[in-house]
């Protein structure tokens, strides 16, 4: 039995609703595997669930600095990974958190939308769909401005369609270039 057995599923189970450093991580698995799983195999893992698209970094943890006040290294431990969302009502539930008073809410979700917003965009590269011209973020934003602005009937339509254009399924990809078209139009 390979070293790495189950380990990717794990680490998604483990990632499920939370996201989680590398080194808790690592210990949430040697405990409920039983197993002295190596950095290494962990690395490996974690890169080929980075490269799937399954996961990304969402940010970085301080703490295990331990008090250090002069830090002068990046130590890979304090990599922070979450779940890609690609389902479309998860995508759809970010989408109308960008609606809420909180800032800190408003800011993961629109860090999340973003990463899949990009990940489409690598989509439709791969395929020869898509030119680098405007700025990424910009067209998120432009985007997000121009659904935000309609009424409330057309909004909903709007977020459905791009929930949908930004999930993992069927047909989102063309939807996701329709409205990327449309949104580059109205420059």
């Amino acid at each position: 039995m390979p070293k790495n057995y189950n380990m990717k599923e794990m680490i998604l189970e483990l990632l499920e609703g939370k996201e989680l450093s590398k080194k808790e991580l690592l210990e949430d698995i040697r405990k409920k595997s039983n197993r002295s799983t190596s950095d290494k195999t962990l690395n490996e893992s974690l890169m080929i669930l980075l490269k799937e698209k399954k996961i990304y970094i969402t940010s970085y943890d301080f703490g295990i600095y331990d008090g250090v006040k002069r830090i002068q290294s990046i130590k890979p431990e304090g990599i922070v990974f979450g779940l890609m969302k690609t389902d479309f009502v998860e995508i759809e539930t970010l989408i109308k958190i960008l609606e809420s008073d909180d800032v800190e809410v408003v800011r993961n979700a629109s860090s999340k939308l973003k990463k899949n917003f990009r990940n489409k965009i690598d989509d439709l590269k791969s395929r020869n769909s898509f030119e680098d011209g405007e700025d990424l973020d910009s067209l998120f934003n432009k985007t997000i401005f121009y659904i935000y602005s309609q009424s409330d009937d057309q909004k909903r339509i709007l977020i459905n369609k791009f929930a949908w254009s930004l999930s993992n399924e069927d047909g989102s990809v063309n939807l996701f270039e329709d409205i990327l078209n449309y949104m580059q139009a109205q420059s």
